[in-house]
């Protein structure tokens, strides 16, 4: 088994270079030279023998097997990690630890950064979050507190909203500095729009963004096309385009002017992200810490406009 398994430092420097879709910005990252990032590409790909980036754009992107290897290993990672903490956290009383599962762009960009102060109000209850790539994140049966993204219509559990989303095209000020003022649907379906390819039957693309504002369908000029939202997020971040800001991940972005509104025509949505304690019987007490500061942070999330 472990002859088929690539050495862990260069999964490591591979993830580092999907999100940063750059060799120089990963090397920096790694504190590596961007030759030996290079180099441990390379030596990558002749391990699983197929390519994983693909070089002859810019900037590069994941080839299909990149792709699906790169979320495997997420995957995988995720769940090791997970067992780690399960074990360091076997040695806490049971009330004092809780599992919290939701989707991996909710938990990078809102439910991460947020965490802090929950630490800081209730530093005797640790706190480990499980992330899912995509999909019905949420449902992890190892779950005390499960977030989820949709309408709330569902037959498993008693789910409370916490807030409905919005969605709103952002990109960086540089952007709008360096191409001008977006003033009409046209002007915007005729720029650089970033879009995230998923098999997610929840995800609302440009498409859908259109339809919601009352705009007929127009014809995009072009797309640069990522598999998840952290990617999306980084490459709108980089200046390289527009995407479609969600309310629950680029909220703190624009609080903190990383981002900007490219065009100001939000579309507010019926669905939204949920949330209920995993367990069966009593709430544990973590538990009841847990989704009170939950709902209170979920106040104070930043909102698209009326």
């Amino acid at each position: 088994m472990w002859s088929q398994i690539p050495p862990l430092s260069s999964l490591k420097l591979f993830d580092t270079v999907v999100r940063h879709r750059n060799m120089t910005r990963a090397a920096k990252e790694a504190g590596v030279s961007q030759s030996a990032v290079s180099q441990s590409i390379r030596q990558l790909e002749d391990f699983v023998q197929v390519p994983l980036l693909d070089r002859s754009t810019r900037p590069m992107k994941l080839t299909e097997d990149g792709e699906r290897f790169h979320r495997t290993c997420i995957e995988m990672l995720s769940r090791i990690a997970h067992s780690v903490d399960e074990m360091r956290l076997s040695k806490r009383r049971d009330n004092n630890a809780l599992t919290v599962s939701c989707n991996l762009g909710f938990a990078t960009y809102w439910l991460m950064p947020r965490l802090n102060y929950f630490s800081a109000e209730n530093p005797e209850i640790a706190v480990h979050v499980m992330a899912a790539y995509q999909g019905a994140a949420g449902l992890h049966g190892d779950s005390d507190v499960a977030i989820r993204f949709g309408n709330g219509r569902w037959r498993d559990g008693d789910w409370q909203l916490l807030f409905r989303e919005t969605l709103i095209p952002i990109c960086s000020p540089r952007y709008l500095e360096k191409e001008g003022r977006i003033t009409s649907a046209a002007m915007l379906a005729g720029r650089r729009l970033i879009d995230v390819e998923t098999s997610d039957p929840d995800w609302l693309g440009w498409d859908e963004y259109f339809k919601a504002i009352g705009q007929e369908r127009p014809a995009l000029t072009g797309c640069l096309r990522f598999g998840n939202y952290v990617q999306a997020v980084q490459a709108s971040l980089a200046g390289e385009g527009i995407m479609l800001g969600w309310r629950s991940v680029v909220g703190d972005q624009l609080k903190a002017k990383q981002l900007t509104v490219a065009f100001n025509e939000p579309a507010h949505l019926s669905s939204g992200y949920y949330f209920k304690s995993a367990r069966h019987g009593p709430i544990p007490r973590c538990a009841q810490s847990f989704l009170g500061w939950l709902g209170r942070q979920a106040d104070e999330t930043c909102s698209f406009g009326p």
